[in-house]
């Protein structure tokens, strides 16, 4: 029998802000009486106190004339820093009892050295990131993790803006991190991304590179999380009994997945990765750090396998690498343009004529390059009825060339597009979408394989 009485606690950690750490805590303290209203006044003193000499050493010893916002932001920073002192304390009661003895200077200047610790921890593991990195040719990988966060540390202002983060972490990182700022947020980051790059070491470059081929081609201008893919693949990989090194589920693999998720509810979903997952971390040899990062990303893994089953669409989530370099290309020249003058004389030609037939004959008449073509394609004016009965003299692999340069594309890509640009796609689209299923099917094809000379 346990003779020992567990701990009551009167703030409970999940109720604090995160963001804003010392505020809530302070609010907590004084809603459920550990703080005084005495108390209250006199960190709120102190926190004036602290401001004032804040923004006297900011101005160069000139507190009188600096920018409410600029003050605003220098009294968060302050709150910031007393926060993270404070988060060090495991018991948000104990923490509001040390808000009851401690003055605010020495909660500010404890909280500044933790954030020097933590800059200088989290800069040793971006050193030992980088030198370990995977190589990839998806552009946002490298250019976050080096140029992004070297770019922090340049400007991280520690004193007077200690809360911010300065730029954009455009990688995304897999497990959710909590809502912080300034060095605690960028510490966590660095952290992620260690332990995603660290299994991710786990396969070679060129079987991770084939793997985001068979998610999608072109996957290196798309902001996908590549730590994500590569373990969905090899937890895959190991329930079906495929080869978990090479990142390979055959259709044999795919199709033992779809069966068993299939009638499966979504706590044997977790049972069943979450064994694959213990399998990995032992043949890998994962440290437990890494290991614990990969029990962390399970439950959002499983939830994906558990839409996907119910919606038949698990070969989104499980499948097949892709080889590119392995299929055919297909060189394609545009041919040589017109010289600039007798363009002109023809586009002015076609800008005289009231009748489609007519701008047609001056196009088939005059127009013996897809190069030239484009170009009155862009700056003819033409409607889209008139588009379409220029296409319909070309062969399909002139259609795929110009699909080639003019992709199909959400709309809201289209925005930063010229609106001739916008027009030719349109009814490019338009055009390729009236063909046979047949002929749709042999333009995207060979536009795929299309090679300019």
């Amino acid at each position: 029998m346990n003779n020992g009485l567990d701990k009551i606690r009167v703030i409970e950690r999940a109720e604090l802000s995160e963001e804003n750490y010392f505020k809530s805590l302070l609010a907590q303290a004084h809603s459920k009486d550990l703080l005084g209203d005495d108390d209250i006044e006199r960190l709120q003193y102190e926190c004036l106190t602290l401001l004032a000499y804040k923004t006297e050493r900011y101005n160069s010893g000139d507190s009188s004339s600096i920018r409410v916002e600029k003050a605003v932001s220098i009294m968060d920073s302050n709150l910031f820093t007393i926060g993270l002192w404070l988060k060090t304390y495991k018991d948000p009661d104990y923490a509001a009892a040390v808000l009851r003895k401690a003055s605010i200077n020495d909660l500010y200047q404890k909280g500044r050295k933790r954030i020097d610790e933590l800059v200088s921890v989290t800069k040793a593991v971006h050193k030992k990131l980088l030198g370990e990195l995977i190589q990839t040719q998806n552009e946002f990988y490298r250019l976050t993790i080096e140029d992004g966060i070297n770019g922090f540390f340049k400007l991280y202002y520690a004193d007077f803006a200690a809360q911010e983060i300065h730029i954009s972490a455009d990688y995304p990182e897999y497990n959710p991190i909590p809502k912080f700022e300034g060095i605690e947020f960028m510490n966590a980051y660095v952290n992620a991304l260690y332990f995603e790059n660290e299994f991710c070491r786990n396969f070679s470059a060129e079987d991770i590179h084939h793997l985001l081929c068979g998610y999608a081609e072109d996957y290196r201008s798309l902001l996908i999380n590549i730590y994500e893919l590569v373990l969905t693949a090899a937890l895959g990989c190991t329930i079906a009994g495929t080869d978990t090194r090479r990142l390979d589920i055959n259709d044999t693999g795919k199709e033992y997945l779809r069966h068993i998720f299939s009638i499966m509810p979504y706590s044997e979903i977790v049972i069943t990765i979450r064994q694959a997952a213990k399998e990995l971390t032992c043949r890998f040899r994962c440290q437990s750090g890494l290991a614990r990062y990969i029990q962390n990303s399970l439950p959002l893994i499983a939830g994906k396998i558990e839409t996907a089953a119910r919606e038949h669409t698990l070969d989104r989530i499980f499948f097949t690498p892709d080889f590119p370099e392995n299929k055919p290309k297909i060189i394609f020249s545009y041919g040589e343009k017109m010289d600039d003058e007798q363009y002109r004389k023809i586009i002015n030609e076609i800008a005289q004529c009231r009748v489609s037939q007519d701008k047609i004959a001056i196009i088939k008449q005059h127009i013996h390059s897809l190069a030239d073509l484009e170009d009155i394609l862009l700056d003819a004016d033409l409607t889209t009825g008139e588009t379409a009965s220029v296409l319909s003299v070309l062969n399909l692999a002139e259609i795929a060339a110009l699909l080639k340069r003019y992709p199909l594309m959400p709309q809201i890509d289209m925005i930063d597009l010229r609106e001739e640009e916008q027009l030719l796609r349109k009814n490019l689209y338009s055009f390729i979408r009236r063909l046979s299923q047949e002929q749709q099917k042999a333009i995207v094809k060979a536009s795929a394989a299309i090679e300019e000379a």
